[in-house]
Parts: C-alpha cells; sequence; structure tokens
C-alpha cells in the first residue's frame, strides 16, 4: 500500500501529541549538516526503526541487522548534506528487504522533496530494463532515440548500474524482481533511476554521456543536457508521448472478457470500484464470454478489499484462507519519539489493551494486536459467479495487496497466472498501520510498517510463481511485443480449438 500524503490530524493526534509539529533545523534548509546533527538524526532513526518496526529478522540474522546498522552510523555520521543522509538512510531500508519500509519520496519535507524531484539532474529519457539491458523508451533528447540500448552512463556500463543500485531498492525478501522494476518508467512519473541516480553519479556540467546502440546501428556516443522531471515530461507531451495511466478498463472481444486493472490504489478518489467489477461481470455473464484476463502487471497494491471483491465473483465456493497483520513491536509509542512520527491515524501510536505479549514462534518476545484477530477469512462466492475460465497476467509489480490477490487466485484455484514472479512475500506483508519517521536536523523520512505478516520457519522466502512463466526479451519490447499477452492469446486459441 502506498502511503498517503498529507497525514490527517485529528482528536487522537491532539491527545498523543501535546507538542506542536516537530520543526526543521536551519541546517537542513541550507543542506548542511554538521557532525553533531547527523549523529543525532541517525541515532534517531536507529532507535525508531528498532522499537517499532514489527519485523528487522524476518529476512536477516540479527547478526546481518546488526551489520547494516553498523554500516548505516558510520555513513551517516559522515553525512553533511541532506542527500548524503537520504542516500544513507534509503540503504538502510532497503536492506531490511520490507517493500513498506523506505525513503518515499512523497513524504520528504522540502527542500529534500523538491531537491530529489525538482533539480534539473535527471536523464532527458524514459527507460526500462529487459533481460537487464537497458531499453530507450522516450526520448526528450534527439541524440537519443526511441528503442536504443543504453550501454553505459558516464561511463558506468549497464550491468554495473543495476549492481550499484541494488542496495537502494525496495523489496519483501528474496522478491529481485521486484527491485529491478523500480529502475525503469514502465509506470510512473519517474522511476529511481531519476531519484538515486543521480545522487551516485551527477550530470558533469549539466551533461550526461551515454553510450548508446541502436538496432541496426554500431556503438556511438552522446552528450545529453539534464533535465527536470517537469521539463522532460513537457518535451514528451510535445511529443504526443502519455505515460501509462492507472484507469480501469473493460472490453470485450472475441469470446474474451480483457480486464485491466493497473491499480487498486484509490486514496481520496470518487471512482466506485465495487460499481465497475459489478458491472464487468455482470457482462461477462449476460454474453456468456468463456474467457476472462485479467491483467494485473502494473498494480503494485492498494486496498485489498478490492481483490476480495474481484475473487468473489470467481470463486464458486466459499473459500477459506488466513492472513493477518498482527505482530506489533511496542503497545504504546514513547512521546519522545512520537513527537518525530506522522501518520494518518495517530490511534496506531496507543495499543494499550489492544495486544498480548508472544511467548513462542517467530514472532516471540514481541506483541500480537488482538483487534487482528487470527485472521482467518472467507471469500464468499457472490450469486451468480463467472463460470468461464480466467487467466491472471502477473508480474514482479505486484505487491502488498496485488500479491495477495495473485496468492490467492492462485491457491483459490481459480484462475491460471500467467507471466514473471510476483513481488511480495509469502511469509507476509508488513504494513496495514504505517508511519514516517521526519528526522528534524537533515528532514528525511523514512516509512516504517508498525504491524507485520505473521509466518512459521517452514514458510518460504518467495513470492507467486505463475502456472505459466513467460520472459520478455529485450528485442520483442523493441518491437512492440507484448509477449505475456500473446501467451494467454495462444492460450485461449488452444482451448477454443479443443
Amino acid at each position: 500500500m502506498k502511503s498517503p500524503v498529507p497525514p490527517l490530524f485529528g482528536i487522537a493526534a491532539a491527545l498523543l501529541i501535546a507538542a506542536l509539529p516537530v520543526r526543521l533545523h536551519a541546517a537542513a534548509l541550507v543542506g548542511s549538516l554538521t557532525e553533531k546533527q547527523a549523529t543525532e538524526d541517525a541515532r534517531l532513526l536507529q532507535r525508531a526503526l528498532k522499537e517499532l518496526h514489527p519485523a528487522l529478522t524476518k529476512y536477516l540474522t540479527q547478526a546481518q541487522m546488526d551489520a547494516a546498522f553498523a554500516r548505516f552510523d558510520a555513513r551517516a555520521r559522515d553525512a553533511r548534506t541532506a542527500s548524503q543522509m537520504y542516500l544513507a538512510a534509503t540503504e538502510l531500508a532497503a536492506s531490511i528487504r520490507c517493500g513498506h519500509t523506505w525513503t518515499n519520496v512523497l513524504n520528504q519535507r522540502d527542500p529534500i522533496r523538491s531537491t530529489l524531484l525538482d533539480s534539473a539532474d535527471k536523464l532527458p529519457l524514459r527507460m526500462t530494463l529487459v533481460e537487464g539491458r537497458w531499453l530507450v523508451l522516450s526520448s526528450a533528447d534527439p541524440a537519443v532515440l526511441v528503442g536504443d540500448e543504453i550501454l553505459s552512463i558516464n561511463g558506468v556500463p549497464g550491468k554495473d548500474i543495476v549492481a550499484r543500485m541494488l542496495p537502494y531498492l525496495r523489496a519483501d525478501g528474496s522478491s529481485d524482481g521486484k527491485r529491478l522494476r523500480q529502475l525503469g518508467h514502465d509506470r510512473g512519473d519517474y522511476s529511481q533511476m531519476d531519484i538515486v541516480w543521480p545522487l551516485l553519479s551527477p550530470p558533469v556540467d549539466g551533461r550526461y554521456t551515454l553510450q548508446l546502440r541502436g538496432q541496426p546501428g554500431p556503438v556511438r556516443t552522446a552528450r545529453v543536457k539534464a533535465l527536470t522531471l517537469a521539463q522532460r515530461d513537457s518535451i514528451l507531451e510535445a511529443q504526443g508521448f502519455k505515460p501509462p495511466g492507472e484507469d480501469w478498463t473493460f472490453r470485450i472481444e472475441d469470446d474474451v472478457g480483457y480486464l485491466t486493472l493497473p491499480t487498486f490504489s484509490f486514496y481520496r478518489s470518487s471512482f466506485d470500484w465495487s460499481a465497475f467489477i459489478s458491472e464487468s461481470f455482470a457482462r461477462l455473464g449476460a454474453a456468456r464470454v468463456p474467457y476472462l484476463v485479467i491483467d494485473m502487471r502494473a498494480n503494485e497494491g492498494g486496498d485489498g478489499a478490492i481483490g476480495g471483491e474481484v475473487l468473489s465473483h470467481l470463486v464458486r465456493k466459499p473459500f477459506e484462507f488466513v492472513s493477518t497483520q498482527s505482530t506489533s513491536a511496542y503497545e504504546r509509542v514513547p512521546y519522545d519519539l512520537a513527537r518525530y512520527l506522522d501518520t494518518w491515524d495517530f490511534s496506531f501510536f496507543d495499543r494499550t489493551g489492544k495486544v498480548e505479549k508472544i511467548t513462542e514462534g517467530t514472532a516471540a518476545g514481541k506483541y500480537r494486536y488482538t483487534e487482528r484477530g487470527d485472521g482467518k477469512q472467507t471469500i464468499v462466492p457472490v450469486a451468480s459467479p463467472y463460470q468461464g475460465r480466467t487467466f491472471v497476467l502477473v508480474g514482479p509489480e505486484n505487491s502488498s495487496a496485488s500479491f495477495q490477490f495473485d496468492l490467492l487466485a492462485q491457491q483459490s484455484g481459480v484462475a491460471t497466472l500467467v507471466g514473471q514472479r510476483t513481488g511480495g512475500n509469502q511469509r507476509g506483508l508488513n504494513g496495514g498501520h504505517l508511519a514516517w519517521i521526519n528526522l528534524p536536523n537533515s528532514g528525511v523520512a523514512v516509512d516504517i510498517p508498525l504491524l507485520a505478516g505473521t509466518y512459521t520457519e517452514a514458510t518460504p522466502d518467495a513470492s507467486v510463481v505463475p502456472e505459466i512463466e513467460v520472459t520478455p526479451s529485450l528485442e520483442a519490447r523493441r518491437a512492440g511485443r507484448d509477449v505475456e499477452m500473446e501467451a494467454v492469446k495462444g492460450l485461449v486459441a488452444r482451448l477454443s480449438g479443443d
């Protein structure tokens, strides 16, 4: 789930935090930090994670987590700018291997947020990573062509760019596909190549030096001007380029229904997703459409209830499952720590009377949040569930609520999954309740999940593997082919022929 911004302040906040919001020190506003200020921020972030994060050792041993804290402490104490502290905090958050623990750009305070989003240090192109190679999707510089392969940036080979970026990318456990997806512009307005890469390898004299290879064509070198995101978007828009949107779509074509669900996140949106789902399945039923393809590939998550409602139209008998985010690291957040936190519901900080100590299992020593119950849930079919065959297109973008949908669609047997391995993790996702810590000297903010999914020692560190795996190629992507959709249509054609 994405962290919403800005937070909503209410009565619960006033009762719990009887102080004005923490102000940024002047040092952060001019982008410089003293050793004392950097040390204070480093200590505060480490304390917040150790006292609030419910699953620091879900994927790491305690020794590995201690080593990560030690690396961060040394790096953060040496930080003399907010950008350096941001990089150090980003690496620490990513090392926890939790998709909901990260330096969310949208939760940063100015001037960091404006520095990260508005600086003229972005590559003048949108790109994606396919088979470990960089492919240009659109270009705001005439020296770079759509379909070019980027071989190096500022002398750093493509594979080394990936290696340098990996420590800063978030995902749950072993879901490296999810990490790599953050490098491309397949969805959204920006990627981590726009946020983190300029901090690691900034433009020289306002320009990046690229090695490129067309198809066909020799290797060539181009020096391109770095742009702001707004400048790049303006140039691309003038060319007629439109970034992928998040609108839901449904159509029926050649006895196949196509339901595209790019997001489950409708925070402050008036979109009636429940009506859309009902109307789509009503059309499928009325036309007796024998096949349904649900495209989830761009869906990072959001509201889990949405996936449950889609599944209620697919299951033909009640489907029971266990899913709970009930492990808490605390009963009540200490006041001197809570004053640095933001969230949309300040009741998250006080669980007095709502938790019980856990004495055994992987969460021994922590607390069980009793309001989450035992996690037993049931998806009840609608009166007239869909009777055809369903295929779900999945991929590494799927995490949080979309991962849960993929997992339940597979476990219930209502759909055949096609595509690439998902994001997320079978050990359960951390989230449910979220807050972000605001470091007072640098202004850096770090998202911290306040509840963790339960798991056992036998639960694999793995995402969802589709029944039919399809691996895209750079040449297919360059040619504009959708190989996952091609695979589904091929399956439908063979089934129809039978």
